[in-house]
């Protein structure tokens, strides 16, 4: 695995995701501060690469000092704990993120009800027989994440070597940030912005947001920076931030009308509108249950976003979630 140096100072690793199409996450390595930007998921595996492209550079784990999250999720911070075995690393991520795994961990508690619940509620109750099959994966009772810094938006971290401006980018997840670099002109995106895939925004039914809302007005917040590079969470390093904004915007725009013309079709449910769009990934009959379940929620997501905008109506019949064209 050849070491990437994608800025004075700044490289960028390949944390493995085995079974995952992504194949990794970057993990960004602050040299002069012995910073990383986000970790991996947990694992032998990806703590051995890890440590491997860490000592190309002449250091280990243990000389780590801080992990910057950009969000939550299990692939940004699951090697966190395993790094912690070995070194006692500083983990800052925005304060939201410690609320949200507090509601999360409460949650879990319940999570099959909640999960059978919402497949009703999405109109995919056909499925609560299959999800049945694994509700033992639903008996772990995970530990928070211990963080030491809660971050503000608009807040500078300065380090040794770099000053980097904590951008609050929710959508994708409700923490996500993203950190610019306005010295070197980078912008490290996470899973915000993403070169070539659309991030993943979803909604389920036991929340009270709106997250393409809030994912469409983080991008505007974004679009404009003064940058060069745009270091992103997964597939590659990209530039020109504006075009990709756009694209993701027309992304969004073009998703919403195949929503609504699903709708004007005489599809009512989540699930079903869900069966009504064209899924890049693969088509939606051939999808398995867990890959259906993701784009129903991310279906919901867009729903969610039509109605606070008055433009689809909601009503709940026999436990389970309509939609029209107001």
């Amino acid at each position: 695995m050849t070491l990437l140096q994608v800025a004075e100072g700044v490289y960028q690793f390949k944390v493995p995701m085995r079974h995952n199409p992504l194949g990794y996450t970057y993990s960004y390595f602050l040299k002069e501060s012995m910073t990383l930007i986000d970790a991996g998921i947990p694992g032998w595996e990806a703590f051995t690469a890890l440590e491997k492209q860490l000592s190309e550079e002449g250091k280990r784990v243990k000389d780590l000092e801080r992990i910057i999250v950009t969000h939550m999720h299990n692939d940004h911070v699951g090697l966190i704990d395993n790094i912690r075995e070995r070194v006692d690393v500083k983990v800052l991520t925005h304060r939201i993120a410690d609320e949200r795994q507090r509601e999360q961990i409460k949650i879990y508690k319940d999570m099959y009800n909640k999960v059978s619940e919402e497949l009703e509620l999405l109109g995919g109750g056909s499925f609560q027989q299959l999800l049945s099959r694994f509700e033992h994966t639903f008996r772990e009772d995970p530990e928070p994440l211990r963080i030491d810094q809660l971050l503000n938006d608009g807040e500078t971290i300065t380090l040794p070597g770099a000053r980097l401006k904590v951008i609050w980018t929710p959508g994708h997840a409700a923490e996500h940030i993203c950190l610019h670099d306005a010295e070197r002109r980078i912008l490290f995106s996470g899973d915000h912005v993403l070169p070539k895939i659309t991030s993943h925004v979803s909604m389920h039914t036991w929340e009270n947001r709106d997250p393409l809302g809030d994912y469409l007005s983080s991008l505007q917040k974004v679009r404009d920076l003064p940058v060069d590079l745009i270091l992103p969470g997964h597939e590659m390093s990209f530039t020109n931030l504006p075009n990709r904004v756009d694209q993701l915007f027309k992304h969004h725009e073009a998703r919403l009308d195949e929503v609504k013309e699903a709708l004007r079709g005489g599809k009512s449910t989540v699930f079903e509108v869900a069966g009504g769009i064209h899924w890049d990934s693969r088509p939606w009959m051939i999808m398995d249950f867990w890959t259906k379940r993701m784009a129903a929620t991310e279906t919901y997501a867009h729903l969610v976003y039509l109605r606070n905008k008055g433009v689809v109506s909601e009503a709940t019949v026999d436990r389970v979630l309509h939609y029209r064209i107001s």
